[in-house]
């Protein structure tokens, strides 16, 4: 009997484990639909991970199990809280599918003929979203119908091919080790709240990867290397682009970003003329307010207030964005949703649901100890610290909600663990003292604010 090399024997564990999963959450889910939407997924995935190194690939199963554990958790979990498997009974996640099936039902597939129809709205702006519903829709009717799981364990492979492009840009223009690299991937990705917001039928994570599968695309294009291959790039490129422009037309300014860094990179620009990348950002600047951003402001604070209640956010948003409102939004982001341990676990029936929230609570209060070194690497203005700030500021001056951390939390995460790993011992001891007791004061403050006044 011949002996398979240790790498196949890899290579068949890691195929046997992914399509393992695969059958796994869709007999969970009753679904067959599920389970053959998934295969061309896996194997694009299995593709992937196998040029990857043995210690990649592991963390990358350990995400995808992470991450389809955590869709059928937060599904569960939402039936429990509210009757329902969506967002507070349903915002826009059951939107989408709503208009899905209203897209399916009269056979458009075209983005612009969508909305030119007035099915869904002329004002809408996320018609390819709502499109690729009922497309999943369309092709499951064919075998057992239609499962809120498609869309939600879609987003699970869409996760994991984010990381692996944001895994590219670091390698290439952050100098990130293997190391810091593996870090970033698993902090970013296995974040409870990132893994919330990835459970629902949202289009943020696919619309992430559009913006990340842009840049890498024009980094393609613009390689110094000949290639024939930079016709086929191109041409998926301005496909990609015309999904992202019926997706969320803002969101192409995000790539607009990157890739002038990436040219600034290409250019070789030394680190002291980094004031030149004020024209860029300026450009940026401008292109916001072509892309009528007083209504993407206006728009996203009133609902932001509408959903607040009488919290801290409802102060933070009742200020001006400038000149002090947005520093107040900045240092909101960074801290919410602020933990309220005492909430939770007060109702037995609400168990999965606050199991939920204790999590993301976690999460927020390691991000809350890395707020020092998340700050130390910012300032740096380099590459990466440049990225996470104009895509930050971005979000937190316009499209301020819950999901929309998603948009710059890779780089979020990618500097603080750039800011940590490059601090001496000492002073992430102090660093990481002074964050905790920070943290402990703010708690009690806010919670003697909310619970005893």
């Amino acid at each position: 009997m011949l002996n398979c090399p240790a790498k196949s024997k890899s290579l068949y564990m890691l195929v046997a484990l992914v399509f393992l999963i695969v059958l796994t959450s869709s007999v969970a889910a009753l679904s067959l639909a599920l389970f053959l939407m998934q295969l061309p997924l896996a194997v694009i995935t299995v593709w992937l991970l196998s040029k990857k190194d043995h210690r990649s690939a592991k963390l990358y199963l350990v995400i995808f199990l992470t991450s389809m554990l955590f869709v059928f958790l937060v599904y569960e979990a939402n039936i429990s809280r509210y009757g329902s498997p969506y967002y507070i009974v349903g915002s826009d996640d059951l939107n989408f599918e709503n208009e899905g099936r209203m897209i399916a039902d009269s056979g458009m597939y075209n983005p612009s003929e969508i909305v030119e129809s007035g099915i869904i709205g002329r004002l809408h702006n996320a018609p390819f979203f709502s499109l690729f519903i009922s497309v999943l829709m369309r092709l499951s009717e064919v075998f057992d119908g239609y499962s809120t799981f498609l869309p939600r364990i879609a987003n699970v492979y869409f996760l994991l091919w984010v990381c692996m492009i944001l895994e590219y840009l670091l390698r290439r223009y952050a100098n990130f080790t293997d190391y810091k690299v593996y870090v970033t991937i698993a902090l970013f990705a296995l974040t409870p709240n990132i893994q919330y917001i990835n459970s629902h039928v949202f289009r943020d994570t696919l619309n992430l990867l559009q913006i990340f599968a842009t840049i890498a695309l024009f980094d393609k294009v613009v390689d110094r290397n000949r290639s024939t291959k930079k016709l086929v790039y191109l041409g998926v490129l301005g496909l990609l682009l015309y999904m992202t422009y019926y997706t969320r037309k803002p969101s192409l300014l995000f790539s607009v970003v990157i890739c002038i860094l990436i040219l600034f990179s290409k250019m070789r620009i030394n680190k002291k003329y980094v004031l030149l990348l004020a024209v860029p950002i300026l450009m940026f600047i401008g292109l916001l307010s072509a892309a009528d951003i007083n209504y993407y402001v206006d728009t996203y604070t009133r609902y932001v207030l509408s959903i607040a209640g009488d919290g801290l956010s409802r102060h933070v948003f009742l200020q001006p964005s400038l000149p002090f409102g947005i520093i107040l939004r900045a240092f909101y982001a960074l801290i919410s949703p602020f933990p309220d341990f005492f909430s939770l676990f007060g109702e037995p029936d609400r168990f999965l649901y606050d199991l939920v929230i204790f999590l993301i609570y976690i999460g927020v209060v390691v991000q809350i100890i890395g707020i020092p070194f998340i700050l130390k690497k910012a300032l740096r203005m380099d590459w990466l610290s440049i990225a996470f700030l104009v895509w930050f500021l971005a979000v937190i001056a316009t499209t301020f909600t819950f999901r929309h951390v998603i948009l710059y939390y890779p780089f979020l995460v990618a500097v603080g663990v750039d800011g940590f790993l490059t601090s001496r011992k000492e002073t992430r001891a102090y660093a990481l003292l002074a964050s905790s007791l920070a943290g402990c004061s703010l708690s009690i403050m806010y919670l003697a604010l909310k619970h005893l006044f």
